[in-house]
């Protein structure tokens, strides 16, 4: 009998909570799943910030893509214009051009005639030349054809076309522009036809130009 009386004491002892001394702050234990939910948030905002970062780095690469690729669409169509379309029409044009000159120039030259009429006849048939010339360029302008405006003294291999050499014992003419023959002309900033011209060589020089 008095075994079983202290066997109950025991129990009583066992589950009796022990008192916490005052100033002691405690706190609850952790949950295990309290440790296991910061775990997904911190592996999902991980995955998240991936996702981002490749979407960017994605979006940054079609950009590009699309930059190059509207680039080659635009000089297909630009060099489709040029070649297909504009280039026999522009090509023909200066074609005239150049005959309306050629005319003008002759027209000059009977202009040293003293007859009163024939200088009045000849100065309205240049008046209309002059007129369909400008009209004629005033077309080419409309097709974003320009001649050269700027007249270099010395030959540019890029701008200018090599008709003739003109022997010369200066050698500070080797290689300046004695004629021009036949104007220049862009397409936008294509060169289209380069300016045809005449050059000095000095005689010491060698090369062919």
């Amino acid at each position: 009998m008095c075994k079983d009386v202290k066997t109950e004491e025991v129990v009583a002892e066992e589950s009796t909570p022990q008192s916490v001394p005052d100033g002691v702050k405690t706190s609850p234990p952790e949950s295990p799943t309290d440790a296991v939910s910061l775990a997904d948030i911190h592996e999902t905002l991980s995955e998240l910030q991936a996702l981002f970062e490749s979407k960017i780095a994605r979006d940054q690469s079609q950009s590009a893509m699309f930059d190059a690729l509207y680039r080659e669409m635009k000089d297909y169509k630009e060099n489709f214009l040029l070649d297909s379309l504009h280039k026999p029409v522009i090509k023909n044009l200066i074609l005239l051009y150049d005959d309306f000159v050629a005319i003008e120039s002759q027209l000059d030259a009977l202009m040293s005639d003293n007859s009163s009429l024939r200088i009045q006849s000849v100065e309205q048939v240049q008046n209309n030349l002059e007129n369909f010339r400008f009209q004629l360029l005033e077309v080419l302008y409309r097709m974003d054809v320009t001649p050269y405006e700027e007249r270099l003294e010395r030959l540019d291999r890029k701008l200018h076309k090599t008709l003739k050499a003109i022997p010369t014992d200066n050698p500070d003419q080797d290689g300046q522009i004695a004629q021009v023959h036949k104007t220049g002309f862009y397409w936008r900033e294509k060169i289209i036809r380069p300016e045809e011209v005449s050059i000095f060589k000095y005689r010491g020089s060698s090369g062919h130009e």
